[in-house]
């Protein structure tokens, strides 16, 4: 999976698991980033789900996110 896309941040790894659950569900591959759990804790909490662009506007739908496009129509 190559140029993904951020569609998503959330507060914490496990919130970002729960999310790609439903992604996973609809059969959108992704990739969650998140640095907890590095080391000795969390060097920086919180994740990001990323998507292949093509993906991105179906997976902000099951998640229920609305993109840039719609917010400013």
């Amino acid at each position: 999976m190559e140029n993904l896309v951020a569609v998503a941040n959330f507060k914490t790894k496990t919130e970002a698991e729960a999310a790609a659950g439903l992604l996973k569900n609809a059969g959108i591959p992704y990739l969650i980033q998140s640095q907890e759990g590095m080391l000795h804790g969390p060097l920086f909490p919180g994740a990001t789900i990323h998507v292949a662009p093509e993906l991105a506007e179906d997976a902000r739908d099951v998640l229920g996110i609305a993109d840039e496009e719609k917010e400013e129509a």
